[in-house]
């Protein structure tokens, strides 16, 4: 499904008399069906606020935000969303399975195909042996593949994802890294990524949109990643995007701290 942001601005709500905190401003961005696009900027630039635009956890300000023509006016079945929490995105009282399915369930989808659906997704994360599990007997990167797994099951049009590898060490992340893009590809979603990580960025993405500083944030550049997956960090290309796109984010970081 396409994403079309026309003059997106979004403010959060202010007490009466005080002006409204401007997040983001003046957001022109056209995301392709079937594209994995990442989002990257210095904290506080209203990355994850544009995600929860998408999603319809919140709406613009002013400006024009469509799915496929159809302007967002709340959230909705095709797009589905992994957050970066791991303690409270879980149901504690769950198994793996039930977990899974709590989102089927609650939308009324018949037991058959809930479990087919479960049962595809946990394929796809690699949990399928640890279905009758509960929460505290997983690790980290384990709870994360559930979260995958639940948002999967519902097959969502278009994934998006919060830092979601964010608290995991570095080999767990970069395993789930190709997971995702191997999950990606098979079942062919769009998808939008924010991370903090300008090596998961290009490993992730096939194109990277870097945010300026906020308030009032906006996009500052748009980098094509024309490299194949998986990924080769020696490759020449990536080398000279990491350190372009290194070298923008710190122009930006430098803004915040003066």
């Amino acid at each position: 499904m396409t994403i079309a942001m026309e003059s997106i601005a979004f403010a959060y709500d202010a007490p009466i008399g005080r002006p409204k905190p401007l997040i983001l401003s003046d957001i022109d961005l056209e995301i392709q069906d079937g594209e994995y696009l990442v989002l990257v900027g210095p904290s506080g630039c209203g990355k994850s606020t544009l995600l929860r635009l998408i999603a319809g956890f919140d709406q613009a300000t002013s400006g024009s935000l469509k799915i496929d023509g159809a302007p967002v006016k709340g959230p909705g079945r095709d797009r589905g969303m992994v957050f970066q929490d791991l303690e409270s995105s879980l149901y504690e009282w769950l198994t793996v399975g039930e977990n899974v399915e709590f989102g089927l369930r609650v939308s009324g989808v018949p037991r058959a195909e809930r479990e087919v659906r479960r049962e595809e997704a946990l394929r796809m994360v690699n949990l399928l042996n640890h279905v009758r599990k509960y929460p505290d007997e997983l690790s980290g990167g384990m709870k994360q593949r559930v979260q995958i797994a639940r948002m999967l099951a519902m097959r969502p049009s278009i994934m998006l994802m919060d830092e979601p590898f964010a608290s995991l060490d570095a080999q767990t992340r970069h395993m789930l890294q190709n997971q995702m893009v191997s999950i990606w590809t098979e079942i062919g979603g769009t998808a939008v990524y924010v991370t903090h990580d300008i090596r998961e960025a290009l490993n992730l993405g096939q194109r990277i949109v870097l945010m300026s500083a906020g308030p009032a944030a906006g996009i500052k550049h748009i980098y094509d990643v024309p490299m194949p997956y998986p990924r080769r960090q020696s490759d020449p290309i990536y080398i000279e995007l990491l350190e372009r796109i290194s070298g923008d984010i710190e122009e930006e970081v430098i803004k915040v701290w003066i």
